[in-house]
């Protein structure tokens, strides 16, 4: 089973700044909602070039050699995170996936709350204090663990956590 983190509000569209562009069918027509309105979709690209994007603004922020490598959702969108990749990092650093995981928190286990955000990248963090490498493949993992937390933390903070796609 596959899993993606999605930023539970859109910072973007939160903020205003998102660039929105006609949701169009396989005609290239606009999509109509209901009331007869045009459904629309966000740009990513577009936001990010007028500065709209939060996640790359706080992202362009960060030393890259300490945030660590992201790991993008599987429809490349960036602010997604790819968190069956989350779990497996989890895994593999000890942390138990029952009450710790990528996954939402919530009854179905589709939302995953700010302060759930919170606790697991603090819980990540204790492990890279720890200091030791997390071969994986033979690479180390720590990087992915470094973004990982930073991601948490990000969602928290602009997006009241994550919505769980699986």
């Amino acid at each position: 089973m596959g899993l993606d983190n999605i930023p539970h509000n859109y910072p973007c569209k939160t903020r205003g700044t998102a660039v929105k562009v006609p949701r169009l069918n396989n005609e290239n027509q606009p999509i109509l909602e209901e009331d007869g309105s045009v459904m629309t979709r966000i740009d990513c690209q577009a936001t990010q070039a007028c500065g709209g994007c939060p996640y790359t603004t706080e992202l362009a922020k960060q030393d890259q050699t300490s945030i660590g490598n992201p790991v993008y959702g599987m429809f490349g969108t960036d602010c997604w995170y790819r968190g069956k990749w989350g779990n497996h990092l989890l895994a593999a650093s000890g942390i138990s996936e029952e009450s710790n995981s990528f996954y939402g928190d919530n009854e179905d286990g589709t939302e995953k709350s700010a302060e759930s955000c919170i606790q697991l990248a603090d819980m990540i963090d204790e492990i890279l204090y720890e200091g030791e490498a997390l071969i994986i493949q033979g690479e180390d993992a720590r990087p992915d663990l470094r973004y990982a937390s930073w991601y948490l933390r990000w969602a928290a903070e602009y997006a009241d956590g994550l919505t769980c796609w699986y």
